[in-house]
């Protein structure tokens, strides 16, 4: 793999650690502070929130795309059209987005009749105060799309890290002050504009020496909206996925039950978040080499995708197993006074569905690079779905392990990492003869981890052993092929 994208890698996956590691720590804490049921009701509105943030439509994944192919091709002009399109579409869908939100937050509220009074009130005006975190953030999903294209992956994740940092930091303040969460969104909007003005002026010192100016160009604002529209339609598929869930499970359970549910998967998605931050960079440099068009990019393509996969599985794989291992001990650091043996069964079941469709991430990135977005939308809107259906329907019969695994519909976007395997002309055998040893690993280490006995310690052991393993299996024999001539 080249220097630049493994180097790119190791800055998305570093500040992955700090980031994840701040939440895993965050929520346990918090928990403690504001209670499950106001977590509860803290994660219904989170939820809301991300459902609106959805106006994104695309443009964050299509400005990095076309930037990047813009620079590939060293065309200030269409450089310029291509930030005329998106970052003015950007701020008119954020505001239109905000607006929506104030205006509509006694309506969303009203959709989930098992809030108590007292809670959907507080529910309403944590809403309307969201509506500027939503507005700050769209925008700078923009301006990160940018600082991908410039692959400039070490000072966008040094601001999103210290981003993380102070908001995390402030949650905890915040409720250990009392507040509950309608002062724990007020925190959030404030760093939120922080945080934008911040990306703002690092976007601005990228592009400066090309001097962006406004060009409206129609062909170039048609051929950026048609892919955005294809890109929403994918995202759409990963919210569902992600958050629509979390008010079903609400609507049908509960806020209490709800709270439960939140902090496993809270925990649990962090091995897709961070399995895919160290190959996210194959976005700009795929992009850059369609762009390209010629057989050795191709070449270099191929095995950018190969690598790509390696570092995925063995990411996601290790993540899960060491989940699985040590449920016990996670659920006791989060939930210490709701703890059952129910919820260590279902952790563990959450842990290995996460780990499987995190495998779908090489698949994902590389399609919208590749422009071929609306097979990748296909299967990712249909696999939401899937698991929406799965999950209401389970819940409803077998309350909170039924929610849970409602979640494995959505191990259908694993297609999208087989179809672009073969696209590149990966055959099976060449997959699983490159996936064979962590794919042995994982059955041997999940079957380990759901049979292990109680005792933490021994629990703790038997991680650092199966962590040895991989570790030296990767930095033995596939390290050594990251570098391409």
């Amino acid at each position: 793999m080249s220097n630049s994208l493994f180097r790119n890698g190791f800055y998305n996956a570093a500040a992955g650690v700090v980031r994840i590691g701040l939440a895993v720590l965050t929520i346990p804490i918090l928990i403690r502070l504001i209670g499950v049921e106001e977590y509860g009701l803290w994660t219904l509105t989170s939820a809301v929130v991300a459902m609106v943030a959805l106006a994104e439509a695309g443009l964050s994944t299509t400005t990095t795309v076309f930037v990047s192919q813009d620079l590939a091709r060293e065309d200030s002009v269409s450089l310029s059209q291509t930030l005329t399109v998106t970052i003015g579409g950007m701020l008119i869908l954020a505001t239109i987005a905000a607006i929506a939100l104030w205006f509509g937050a006694e309506s969303l509220v009203n959709l989930f009749p098992k809030l108590g009074t007292e809670q959907r009130l507080a529910a309403v005006q944590v809403l309307q105060i969201a509506g500027v975190v939503v507005w700050a953030r769209l925008l700078q999903q923009i301006i990160v799309g940018i600082e991908q294209a410039y692959q400039r992956y070490g000072v966008m994740n040094l601001l999103i890290t210290l981003q993380s940092v102070l908001s995390n930091l402030g949650l905890l303040v915040v409720a250990w002050l009392g507040g509950k969460s309608l002062a724990l969104m007020q925190c959030q909007a404030f760093l939120s504009i922080g945080a934008l003005t911040a990306h703002i002026w690092l976007g601005w010192s990228l592009t400066a020496n090309i001097k962006p100016r406004l060009i409206w160009n129609p062909a170039k604002g048609f051929n950026i909206f048609r892919y955005s529209l294809m890109t929403w339609l994918a995202s759409i598929g990963s919210v569902l996925f992600s958050q629509v869930d979390r008010l079903l499970v609400g609507y049908v359970l509960g806020a209490e039950i709800l709270g439960v549910y939140a902090a496993i998967t809270n925990i649990t998605m962090q091995i897709n978040t961070f399995s895919a931050l160290s190959i996210q960079p194959l976005i700009p440099s795929v992009s850059s080499l369609f762009a390209q068009g010629s057989q050795n990019a191709l070449s270099q393509l191929r095995k950018y995708i190969q690598q790509a996969l390696v570092i995925n599985v063995v990411t996601s794989f290790s993540l899960g197993v060491i989940l699985i291992t040590i449920a016990p001990l996670v659920l006791k650091l989060m939930l210490p006074s709701n703890l059952n043996n129910e919820y260590t069964l279902v952790f563990q079941i959450s842990s290995l569905i996460y780990l499987l469709y995190s495998v779908n991430a090489v698949g994902y990135y590389v399609l919208f690079a590749l422009n071929l977005v609306l097979f990748n939308m296909a299967i990712v809107i249909t696999s939401g779905i899937f698991s929406l259906i799965l999950v209401f329907i389970l819940s409803i019969k077998y309350g909170l392990l039924g929610a849970i695994i409602g979640n494995s519909g959505y191990l259908l976007t694993i297609i999208l990492s087989i179809y672009t395997s073969k696209k590149m002309g990966l055959s099976y055998r060449d997959l699983l003869k490159l996936l064979l040893v962590p794919i042995i690993w994982l059955c041997i280490g999940a079957f380990i981890g759901f049979l292990s006995p109680s005792l933490i310690q021994l629990r703790i052991i038997i991680v650092l052993i199966e962590c040895l393993f991989i570790i030296g299996w990767f930095m033995f024999f596939q390290y050594p092929k990251l570098t391409i001539n």
